[in-house]
């Protein structure tokens, strides 16, 4: 993957309906959910093309309609992904993961025991994921 430091905002909104839309789509079926959101055509099939070529999609299949193939696009990494890669060309490493998860905590305006023990479930499934790979490793 050739990817660059950032996408431009047309290209990541694409990316974001793509991550909530979350299964195969070629460029006609991105154009017919997109259309409703001022999306034509040409500028779809650009922006398309440009993240191909960046490397943040990627062709898992075809599919034919009437006398051509077209290409079944998903992207090629989780938004969680891309977006810690955009924190880590930014400088923040590893180091940060517990100021960034407490700002995120503290931003959110959300607050309630239900949301919090939710937070928490999921960062301790997150640690006893890593802990594991960790016994793995040593292991070896």
């Amino acid at each position: 993957m050739k990817k660059q430091d950032c996408l431009t905002l047309r290209e990541e909104e694409l990316l974001n309906v793509l991550w909530e839309i979350n299964e195969p789509l070629t460029t006609g079926e991105m154009a017919e959910k997109l259309e409703p959101d001022g999306w034509n055509t040409a500028t779809l099939f650009k922006t398309v093309r440009t993240l191909s070529d960046k490397g943040y999609l990627k062709i898992i299949g075809l599919e034919k309609s009437v006398k051509a193939y077209s290409r079944k696009l998903i992207p090629a990494l989780t938004k969680e992904e891309y977006y810690a890669e955009i924190m880590m060309k930014r400088g923040l490493d590893i180091n940060a993961i517990a100021n960034i998860t407490a700002a995120f905590l503290g931003v959110t305006g959300k607050s309630g025991k239900e949301w919090d023990n939710k937070v928490i479930a999921e960062l301790e499934e997150i640690i006893h994921t890593l802990r594991k790979r960790g016994e793995e490793g040593d292991g070896n």
